[in-house]
């Protein structure tokens, strides 16, 4: 378990189930007590029943962090794209790149051993698709051998059952699998490579690997969102994840982004969404701020690029979301956090007086999407004109 404290709260992570826990000055005491007295109370029981304590809990830890009374980056997750190359060609892909480039192992072990020093909870690989570079299973061992959880997207491309047992041996802790919708013709409007997800998710399967599918959610496949929702849960995904459209250089954004009325469809129907978990893409903070009826946890609400993430490019420059195109080099995870201009203007973020997100009165745990504005309007700090709950 890693723990670590951050203005004065304490956050925690539990590798074995990926939960997180961001406790208050008054649940650090509480906390503590229970490291100290071992007495089992209502608020620590809950805590077990969510996942974010287990039993192998380390109390010690917690007395020690407090103890020392030292804060740690709030920065929680890397997004590391090991590789650019993908030898899919998706319409709605983002990625602007075309020369081929790999991550060499001992650049990624560098920024492994940092994120460890700094207490960082995940590494999440990601490309391009991975799992075309050779060291795959060497990364995802890497990443193991640490109190970090090691966890990769993929479009299922290349997964064979030998390569996948070579993963879970190796230490892998969950997969997405990028799947837009269980209807192949539906599908292929977004993503290529169909019977690449459909095998990938077969297999995984059937194994105990923690796996979930990720599902972009488009005008031209929402209609089938119920029918890919029941098909993970038949292929026992531990979760569906819904990502927010962004702009792609080969299609206009407008004629696949959702209508107001399709907005509040796509809320409807996650609501009414039983046996599976459905987490929602933290730059679809509108949606999330309308299923939860405006109450959403400050410490976790709005976009949380270049907040609790951050993305390294397979070329090794940095940026807040690997979504956008605003890119720095610094010799550092903990330089470009710590002194990065973007990054440093996210902690005073103002927005353009006509934009809606200025007036909205959940500016502050929303904000919209800064990949969207950057495509849109050239300026990724501008807020958003076209949002649906406004």
């Amino acid at each position: 378990m890693q723990v670590k404290q951050y203005n004065k709260k304490l956050y925690s992570f539990e590798k074995r189930t990926g939960m997180t826990g961001i406790f208050s000055f008054k649940e650090k005491e509480l906390l503590v007590k229970y490291a100290k007295d071992g007495i089992i109370t209502p608020f620590i029981d809950r805590l077990y029943c969510l996942g974010v304590l287990s039993k192998n809990f380390g109390l010690n830890d917690i007395i020690k962090v407090v103890e020392e009374d030292k804060d740690y980056l709030r920065l929680d997750a890397l997004h590391i794209d090991i590789t650019n190359t993908c030898p899919l060609n998706c319409p709605q892909c983002y990625k602007e790149d075309t020369n081929s480039i790999q991550m060499p192992i001992q650049v990624f072990r560098s920024y492994i051993d940092e994120a460890q020093r700094l207490k960082l909870f995940q590494i999440a690989i990601g490309g391009g698709e991975p799992l075309v570079h050779s060291q795959i299973v060497d990364f995802v061992e890497y990443v193991s051998k640490t109190e970090m959880s090691v966890t990769m997207t993929t479009s299922g491309y290349g997964l064979t059952q030998k390569l996948l047992d070579k993963l879970i041996k190796a230490g892998l802790n969950h997969m997405q699998v990028s799947l837009n919708s269980i209807i192949k013709i539906v599908n292929e409007r977004s993503r290529d490579g169909f019977h690449d997800a459909i095998h990938a998710i077969k297999i995984l399967s059937n194994t105990d690997l923690s796996f979930g599918i990720n599902i972009v959610i488009r005008k031209d496949s929402l209609s089938t969102f119920l029918e890919t929702v029941e098909y993970a849960k038949k292929k026992g995904a531990k979760n569906i994840n819904i990502l927010r459209y962004k702009p792609s250089p080969t299609e206009n954004y407008r004629d696949y982004v959702l209508s107001s009325e399709e907005f509040y469809q796509l809320a409807k129907w996650i609501k009414q969404v039983k046996g599976i978990k459905i987490k929602v893409d933290s730059a679809y903070s509108n949606l999330l701020i309308y299923l939860n009826n405006g109450r959403v946890n400050k410490e976790r609400a709005g976009c949380m690029a270049g907040k609790s993430f951050i993305a390294i490019s397979s070329d090794g420059s940095f940026k807040p979301c690997s979504h956008l195109k605003v890119k720095e080099k610094a010799n550092s995870i903990y330089e470009y956090y710590t002194k990065s201009k973007f990054i440093q203007s996210l902690k005073s973020k103002t927005y353009h007086i006509d934009s809606l997100c200025n007036t909205c009165k959940y500016k502050k745990v929303c904000g919209g999407c800064m990949a969207i504005c950057e495509s849109l309007y050239k300026d990724p700090m501008r807020g958003e004109m076209e949002c649906p709950t406004y």
